[in-house]
This record gives C-alpha cells, sequence and structure tokens, in this order.
C-alpha cells in the first residue's frame, strides 16, 4: 500500500503545474457544488436528488471561491507540503468567501434557498478545503524522506528578521535544498528573541 501511495505521489509531481492548477481549480469547483449540496441535505434534514437540487446557490459559490482563491494563491501552493503559513492562507481567504457567501444567500437570499445556507454552506467548504490540501501533503509524503533532506540540506541564516525574513522562512520550510537556522539583524531588540521557531 505504502508504495503505491509513493507511485501515485510521484505521479502527481511529475505532472505540469499548470495542469496541476487545473486541476486544483476543478477539485474546488466539485467542492463547491458538494458542500451546496451537503448544506441543503444539511437544512432540510431529507436526501436532495441531484435532478431535484437547485443549483443557482452552488453557482454562486463557484462564482465567488475560484477568483478568492486565485487571488490568495492557493493554486500557486496547492501541491506544495502544506505547512501552517498557508493554513492561515487557505482559511483567511474561505474567511473573505464566507462573508460575502453569507451577504449574498444570508442576506439579500436567493429564491428557494434558505438563508442559513449562507452559514452552513462555508463552513463545510472550509473543512473540505483544509482536507483536500491535507491529504495533498500526506500523499506527497511518501515521497518526502526526512532523513534524507535533513542530510542534503546547506544550513543558511538570513540577514533581517522583519517581515521580509519572516516571508523568506515561510517561502523556505519545505525547501529540498536549505535549511534556515536563525536570523541575523544589527537591531538590538530582535536579537536573542524567537521568530518562526528560529533565534
Amino acid at each position: 500500500m505504502k508504495n503505491y501511495f509513493k507511485e501515485f505521489s510521484n505521479s502527481i509531481l511529475s505532472i505540469h503545474r499548470y495542469s496541476k492548477r487545473t486541476i486544483a481549480i476543478i477539485t474546488d469547483i466539485g467542492l463547491c457544488i458538494l458542500c451546496t449540496w451537503l448544506a441543503f441535505t444539511l437544512r432540510l434534514e431529507e436526501l436532495i436528488l441531484f435532478k431535484d437540487f437547485n443549483f443557482y446557490p452552488a453557482l454562486i459559490s463557484v462564482i465567488i471561491a475560484i477568483p478568492i482563491f486565485w487571488l490568495f494563491g492557493l493554486y500557486r501552493t496547492i501541491f506544495r507540503f502544506t505547512s501552517l503559513s498557508i493554513i492561515f492562507t487557505i482559511s483567511f481567504s474561505l474567511f473573505i468567501y464566507g462573508l460575502l457567501y453569507f451577504l449574498i444567500i444570508g442576506i439579500y437570499g436567493v429564491h428557494g434557498t434558505p438563508r442559513s445556507i449562507g452559514i452552513i454552506q462555508p463552513m463545510l467548504l472550509f473543512f473540505a478545503v483544509i482536507s483536500s490540501r491535507l491529504f495533498i501533503k500526506y500523499l506527497l509524503a511518501f515521497n518526502n524522506n526526512p532523513k534524507d533532506r535533513s542530510l542534503n540540506k546547506k544550513k543558511v541564516l538570513i540577514y533581517g528578521a522583519g517581515n521580509a525574513g519572516r516571508q523568506l522562512v515561510i517561502a523556505l520550510e519545505n525547501s529540498l535544498d536549505f535549511e534556515v537556522i536563525g536570523f541575523l539583524d544589527d537591531n538590538v531588540q530582535l536579537q536573542k528573541q524567537l521568530l518562526l521557531g528560529q533565534n
């Protein structure tokens, strides 16, 4: 089973990056539709057939979600090893999405759609998107031996513990070539401080 997942992760990594983005977008479109359907099912407490499903709220979800995810860079990082930084980005982008979706469904209203869908659907989509990214992280972990990585990595120090330095640490979190071991800064107030797990 482990070899199967490793082969599958290798096949994912071998896909062209534009194809990966396309797959990610299609996946998120599917999640928007699925979470809208689940939201109706939970709200009405009955199983709804797709032929009887009101697709307008799902279409609104797709129209709002995909541009927001694109603007926040989710499709540039989806196939990297997921870290706390990207989880925060996903959470914030889904918070913005949830506000807009609630304004349209919960406040403005859509014919034939309970207003509570505006709350239930974003919550379901949040867990669905986070789960899909963590699943990718799990698959890619089979192609990522921590022992081999630590032996081959070059240890580096980052000069500057400001915003640029913090962003560089986040960017190098999953680097196969470099390992950040600390910061250098001439600001006395930043010296001997712990920043993003580094001194």
